[in-house]
């Protein structure tokens, strides 16, 4: 989770960094290039996860999308759509960020 995590926080900062803009997104090629591959790396990582802990949070979490769209950005990358990309870094990043920082409040006493 300690991964996720950092990913997410590196995400939703460079976000914040950029007050959310969505221009700056699509023309700077490295904002873009930097949040699509930590995308990547979070399905990834998420692959690791144990089954029975992916069943037991996929209502809060939906693993198995997670995982599917890291398979879209290695396999498919010139078929990611920009808008969908830039969709979930503003909003589902920072769930998966709460989620994950309250499991490792809850789970590292």
């Amino acid at each position: 989770m300690e991964k996720i995590l950092f990913h997410c926080q590196l995400i939703t900062g460079w976000i914040e960094n950029h007050n959310k803009d969505f221009n700056d997104f699509v023309v700077g090629s490295e904002f873009f290039d930097a949040v699509s591959m930590r995308e990547m790396q979070i399905g990834e990582v998420s692959k690791k996860l144990s089954t029975e802990f992916r069943n037991e949070t996929k209502d809060t979490i939906p693993w198995q999308q997670i995982r599917g769209m890291r398979n879209l950005y290695a396999h498919h990358y010139e078929d990611m759509k920009i808008k969908d990309i830039w969709n979930t870094a503003l909003t589902d990043i920072p769930k998966l960020q709460a989620f994950c920082e309250e499991y490792l409040k809850e789970n590292n006493n």
